[in-house]
């Protein structure tokens, strides 16, 4: 075994991966260092070719069934299976982007002592104007490094719920963990949320995140009404459940939401120089996304707030 293969593994979960696998998987190959890393594919039923094209790039392959699949107990299966002091943890849609991508996100978990990073996530070429508006604001789409450890857990506590939450930001989209902090806090067993749940846990044990910007992955949706109402659902249950955040209490303020968000998306797309079919679309579409942003908010805490188990589609 190289000293390479010791050093760093990489994990990704996959079903159906699409053509775009062979770019991710091309990409973590032709990396300066790491290239040879190991890379482990734990795929839940794939029927497009998926672990014939994991073969070809040399990956280990572990295939469970479809109903095995669970976002936090896969990951800790694909960790188990793997060998690396550092595991680089991808979704099978994350491109990596340059060829120091490894390298970076390895020396920044050693110079900061850290427990996990993530990477930066960048938009797609062709991304929507309001997608690239969303990725580049996010908290993972910054260009900002930070160092995030918890000082004083009493202080943590008595913090806003939303700022308990922005503290606990980890996302395994693109990210790196290091084994001997995931062998005693291995992922939640959880259907979703498995990421900021294991950022929390790690923080109050009084390890140390990173945001890595340096490090990059090619990486967003364009998603349907339906699809932005489960995953937003499933977010604020999960936001609630951990950090008691609620965004949208009230049905009068689902309201107010979907006013404010109409005049701020039509407001950009007024802004974006580009004219076409496509930008029509998204000005028509605006109404239904901002009610499928708002109602999954106010959905998601209330029902989590008042005890009902969580709704959650297996498309997400």
């Amino acid at each position: 075994m190289s000293s390479s293969k010791a050093l760093l593994s990489v994990v990704i979960p996959t079903k159906n991966a699409g053509n775009e696998f062979i770019q991710v998987l091309s990409n973590l190959r032709a990396q300066n260092r790491h290239g040879d890393a190991e890379i482990v594919i734990v795929d839940s039923g794939s029927t497009d070719g998926t672990v014939q094209t994991a073969r070809s790039f040399a990956c280990k392959i572990i295939e469970i069934e479809p109903e095995a699949f669970n976002h936090g107990n896969t990951r800790n299966l694909g960790i188990a299976e793997s060998c690396g002091e550092y595991v680089c943890l991808l979704t099978q849609d994350a491109i990596p982007q340059g060829s120091d991508f490894l390298s970076v996100l390895v020396d920044s978990m050693i110079i900061n002592n850290a427990a996990g990073a993530y990477a930066r996530q960048a938009p797609r070429i062709n991304a929507s104007a309001l997608v690239r508006r969303d990725v580049e604001r996010w908290l993972s789409g910054s260009a900002t490094k930070r160092i995030v450890t918890m000082d004083s857990a009493n202080e943590f506590f008595a913090s806003p719920p939303i700022e308990r939450y922005q503290t606990c930001v980890f996302d395994d989209v693109a990210s790196m963990i290091r084994r001997e902090v995931w062998e005693k806090i291995p992922f939640p067993i959880v259907d979703f949320g498995e990421d900021i749940e294991w950022g929390y846990r790690v923080l109050v044990n009084g390890h140390t995140i990173v945001y890595e910007p340096r490090a990059v992955v090619e990486h967003s949706h364009e998603r349907s009404v339906d699809y932005t109402f489960k995953r937003t659902y499933v977010d604020h249950y999960r936001l609630y459940e951990l950090f008691g955040v609620r965004t949208i209490p009230t049905r009068r303020r689902v309201v107010r939401s979907i006013v404010w968000k109409c005049l701020l998306d039509w407001g950009d797309l007024l802004r974006s120089p580009e004219f076409s079919f496509r930008r029509l679309k998204e000005w028509a579409q605006t109404p239904a996304h901002a009610w499928a942003s708002a109602w999954g908010q106010y959905r998601g805490a209330r029902d989590a707030a008042q005890g009902f188990p969580l709704r959650r589609s297996r498309d997400v």
